[in-house]
């Protein structure tokens, strides 16, 4: 029976013969295809819990900026200040603590802001955040906010961190994805161009019939077919990317030793046959 592409890779992934019979198959456009769609596989599960993320830590985006949030500046602005309706009153108009490499303020009025590369300043219906790492953001409040339930640091840095999850749920987002998505496709990248190069090094060996570098990356892109499929569902039941990672090299390797296990890297009738029969 032939089967046309994509099914002759879903079929060709499912056993170490049909791996074998099947890496001829394959031109270099289809070879980029397959290994885009893997690569997109994996993303899913990185879309999908960033989707569902509820919110950030901020701390790590801007570590300066968060340092300037300390037990003494929460007191001041909780004994001092209250925020109503996105709208945050309270005296004196300024208040101001300066640190050895930032500024924590609050400022209801116009006066201007120190010059200073980490900083937070609240405002009266806005906050702007700071850091030297470059990242700047104004945030407006929220109308249901309040700093009732904020008593020390780390309640106001949780606080921060929630207000600007809020409205940047799509720069978090985009943000995370891409880096995340780089990051998966160097790995599958790199461990498809190695793993095929050092299959291909076997055409040395008289044994092996595997006589150019695409029919090596052809067997290591189906090698990589299940395990990809796996390491995608195990990452959206539960979002691990070092896991997702190791069940795809992992899993890989394991497919490429079955291989040759059970075909020698030579062809026997029945994987002729095999080959044969997806055309």
């Amino acid at each position: 029976m032939k089967r046309g592409f994509p099914m002759s890779y879903f079929w060709g992934m499912c056993s170490p013969k049909r791996m074998f019979a099947s890496r001829t198959m394959f031109g270099w456009g289809k070879l980029v295809f397959i290994f885009v769609f893997l690569t997109a596989c994996l993303l899913i599960p990185v879309s999908l819990h960033f989707v569902k993320q509820e919110s950030f830590d901020l701390e790590s985006l801007m570590p300066n900026m968060m340092k300037q949030v300390d037990d003494t500046f929460v007191s001041k602005v909780t004994a001092s200040y209250q925020l109503q309706n996105g709208v945050l009153a309270g005296q004196p108009s300024e208040t101001l603590q300066e640190s050895n490499n930032g500024v924590a303020m609050v400022k209801l009025g116009d006066t201007n802001e120190p010059d200073a590369k980490n900083m937070l300043v609240l405002g009266k219906t806005s906050m702007e955040l700071r850091d030297g790492s470059g990242y700047t953001f104004t945030v407006q409040y929220t109308n249901d906010t309040s700093l009732a339930d904020v008593t020390n640091a780390e309640d106001m840095q949780a606080w921060i961190s929630s207000q600007w999850f809020l409205q940047n749920k799509a720069f978090v987002f985009l943000t995370m994805s891409a880096m995340l998505g780089s990051v998966l496709f160097a790995s599958s990248l790199m461990l498809a161009l190695f793993a095929a190069l050092f299959i291909w090094f076997t055409k040395r060996n008289q044994m092996s019939e595997i006589r150019s570098y695409k029919e090596a990356l052809s067997l290591t892109l189906l090698a990589l077919g299940l395990p990809t499929l796996f390491a995608t569902v195990i990452g959206i039941i539960y979002f691990d990317i070092t896991v997702m990672m190791a069940i795809q090299s992992l899993g890989m390797v394991l497919m490429i030793a079955f291989t040759f296990i059970k075909t020698r890297f030579r062809q026997t009738d029945d994987i002729l046959e095999l080959g044969g029969r997806t055309g």
